[in-house]
């Protein structure tokens, strides 16, 4: 049996190595995968100020359950998405932006707050639906964002928090029409 510590190293692991082989700067194929989190009706991602190092590839860990901070968007009816931050109290409005990366851009106290999701970083070995996507959460004052997100994030992305992000009961569904295990 797995323990749920275990789970979250391991995927710490799986992030850490999406973060270092450089995902961020190039993310292949982008369009494709964030088609189902820009659908999914809540969207959570977890962010890192401080992560553990692999002892023996120097890469960063993000485990889960260590993060700094913890945002869910969740899409209202139409098109308008709101964002709640631990960081903070009450919702927002969040403008969503695809292009070779998805930014989810909130306008707060003259400055932006912007998740960039990057690329998948696991895929559901059912339905090959990606179920983790690699993101950072950046805070500046750059107002290109609005225009250009992926160039403020390609220019500013070292500066930004590292993270993750997966829509929320992507199988509920499946699950309500599963009887229980005995």
């Amino acid at each position: 049996m797995v323990s749920s510590t275990s789970i979250g190293i391991l995927r710490g692991a799986v992030f850490a190595l999406a973060l270092s082989a450089g995902l961020p700067a190039a993310a292949t194929d982008a369009a494709a995968p964030f088609d189902h989190l820009v659908r999914s009706p809540m969207v959570h991602c977890a962010f890192y100020r401080d992560y553990d190092i692999d002892p023996q590839t120097g890469n960063r860990l993000l485990v889960e359950g260590r993060s700094n901070s913890l945002t869910h968007f969740q899409r209202q009816r139409g098109e308008s998405v709101r964002s709640i931050d631990t960081r903070r109290a009450g919702a927002i409005d969040v403008q969503v932006v695809q292009g070779r990366y998805l930014h989810y851009i909130e306008r707060t106290a003259g400055m932006y707050v912007v998740t960039t999701v990057y690329a998948c970083l696991e895929h559901d070995l059912q339905s090959d639906v990606c179920i983790n996507y690699g993101a950072v959460n950046a805070r500046h004052f750059d107002a290109r964002v609005l225009r250009e997100p992926d160039r403020v994030y390609e220019e500013l992305q070292a500066l930004a928090e590292p993270g993750f992000c997966d829509h929320s009961f992507i199988h509920l569904q499946e699950a309500a029409n599963t009887p229980p295990r005995r």
